[in-house]
């Protein structure tokens, strides 16, 4: 399975995919160059064959579980951050890989709700809500550049603090929603996975332990 559809099936449902397939392709080739092709071997008698890109993937799998182990959703930090490791894996790449995932579903969002916004068929008053996603999810970006500075300088009260706000986000979005009662999210599932995202950045960073 090619690297990208690990993100995509976690991120859209199938009316949303051909926005998010072409940002995390786009995503996936500035932070990781094409993998070199494996150099076939024969396979040893009456053992099973295994496919070149199982084995990366699981080599690194016993420290990456350990790290997902602190989240509240393991399965989706494995599934999220696994296929993008590359060197060493400790929290802070980690982190760093799930900062970058969260800032680019934060693109994908604020691109799908502002296509939303434009489509002549939105009623004013979802637009009014969508504003208020698009206000969020640019916020959000922010934030996650913040935090990668925070990183960079060892603050970790900074990055906890700017982590948490990212929390926030989707919840605003979809506040902006249950306001009006007959109003329903065309963002829902998307906030949720934003959400999902957040908070396995924030689980990461309070394991940090630096001097």
């Amino acid at each position: 399975m090619e690297l990208y559809k690990f993100i995509i099936l976690l991120l859209v449902s199938s009316s949303l995919l051909p926005f998010f397939a072409e940002a995390i392709s786009s995503f996936l080739r500035t932070i990781q160059p094409p993998l070199p092709s494996p150099v076939s071997s024969p396979s040893p008698p009456d053992s099973p064959t295994h496919s070149a890109p199982t084995l990366p993937l699981l080599s690194g799998n016993a420290a990456l579980t350990k790290i997902c182990d602190v989240t509240d959703y393991p399965a989706e930090c494995l599934a999220t951050v696994a296929p993008l490791l590359a060197g060493e894996i400790n929290p802070i790449s980690v982190l760093k890989i799930g900062i970058h995932v969260l800032q680019k579903s934060f693109e994908v969002a604020t691109a799908v709700a502002t296509k939303l916004i434009d489509d002549l068929s939105t009623s004013a008053e979802v637009k009014d809500a969508l504003d208020t996603c698009v206000e969020s999810f640019d916020s959000g970006v922010a934030d996650l550049n913040d935090a990668l500075a925070a990183i960079s300088g060892h603050d970790i009260g900074r990055l906890s603090t700017l982590l948490s706000a990212t929390i926030t986000y989707s919840d605003t979005c979809e506040e902006a929603f249950s306001e009006q009662p007959h109003l329903e999210s065309p963002l829902k599932e998307m906030d949720q996975h934003l959400d999902k995202l957040a908070s396995i950045n924030l689980a990461i960073s309070a394991s940090l332990q630096w001097s």
